[in-house]
């Protein structure tokens, strides 16, 4: 008797996938979308505080093999709303892509209708991720697959203040926090500690204090 497979998952049962991701983890996504979990979960899971999804950390980390299975797993149409999908600083799955200068996964997420003019939070869209943080590669790519033509006479220096948002934000997917014991893959490390998560944990956490002091008095 084949058993049925789960229709919800909790938060930590969401990390997992999440980590799994994170780290290229085929073989264990594998069976959890084959055995224990139906695949049209994928479309719920996301970071409690980031709200990043799997999509977002395998594509920051270049994993293009994990980038198509789960992209392959889900109705096309739901494949194109979880590509698009934008975490809490603005970010697509593409955004982070650009940034860190994986063009294979920025083609598969193309062929899914990913939207490269979609701005984050700092009012950057991955085109200008991946031609500010010299992936010329990836710039070439969207330019001739966009047809766009290079602006001239931008200003370097324009948005400095919010390039830092979009470093913090990107770097973050591919990191374990210091108190992790799992360790990276060669090749997958960025070197840089997990913040937006932590932020968006404290934010919360700040709101609920204010709460309670107003309703002590």
């Amino acid at each position: 008797m084949v058993a049925e497979l789960r229709q919800k998952l909790d938060q930590e049962e969401m990390d997992n996938v999440i980590y799994d991701s994170r780290f290229g983890d085929l073989e264990t996504l594998t069976n959890i979308f084959t055995n224990e979990v139906e695949p049209k979960v994928l479309m719920t899971i996301q970071d409690e505080y980031s709200l990043s999804t799997p999509i977002h950390m395998a594509a920051a980390n270049g994993h293009v093999d994990i980038v198509k299975y789960l992209l392959s797993i889900i109705p096309k149409e739901d494949a194109t709303i979880l590509v698009n999908k934008q975490n809490d600083m603005g970010n697509t799955a593409l955004h982070w892509a650009a940034y860190n200068g994986h063009l294979e996964v920025i083609k598969v997420l193309c062929e899914y209708e990913a939207d490269p003019f979609i701005k984050n939070n700092a009012e950057h869209d991955a085109i200008y991720e991946a031609e500010n943080n010299n992936k010329e590669e990836v710039e070439d790519y969207f330019l001739q697959k966009y047809s766009i033509e290079p602006e001239e006479g931008e200003n370097e220096n324009e948005g400095e203040t919010d390039d830092k948002i979009d470093q913090d934000d990107a770097k973050t997917a591919a990191t374990v926090s210091d108190e992790s014991n799992v360790k990276f893959s060669k090749g997958t490390e960025i070197k840089i500690a997990t913040e937006e998560s932590k932020n968006a944990m404290l934010d919360k956490l700040g709101e609920k204090i204010e709460n309670l002091e107003v309703s002590d008095k």
